[in-house]
């Protein structure tokens, strides 16, 4: 597997498992998105940002449906946390979304928050501690 910044020749592949609403060529533009490709094919993504008061945040991170469970999403994220640029990453994800929520906690993420009124569950944040 392989890690690399997505491209705009990517976002077909992305929009067709892609569970988030809207679309991520705004993130591609501006070098946010991060492709993992197996066997030549694009399997999941991962937006990194600072859109989250101006703090290293992971605004998305999806897998294609049929290669969930391989560790993808884990390789996405250790990726993100390599590439870092301040000593604390943030993320975020709904109260019912236990994958995340499961995947998370392995990875030593730990709660920072609660929003609610954002969506139908509320929304927790996490934060977790990286070496720059």
């Amino acid at each position: 597997m392989k890690i690399r910044e997505a491209t705009l020749s990517d976002l077909e592949v992305i929009n067709s498992f892609d569970i988030f609403a809207g679309e991520r060529s705004a993130e591609v533009e501006r070098g946010e998105c991060f492709v993992a490709v197996e066997e030549q094919q694009v399997v999941g993504y991962i937006v990194y940002n600072h859109s989250f008061y101006l703090m290293p945040f992971i605004q998305f991170l999806c897998v294609n449906l049929k290669f969930r469970r391989r560790g993808f999403a884990t390789e996405l994220l250790e990726y993100i946390e390599s590439i870092c640029d301040g000593d604390k990453l943030f993320t975020s994800t709904e109260c019912d979304n236990l994958p995340m929520l499961k995947l998370l906690n392995r990875r030593g993420y730990r709660i920072s928050g609660l929003i609610e009124n954002i969506q139908e569950q509320a929304e927790v944040v996490f934060c977790k501690e990286v070496e720059c």
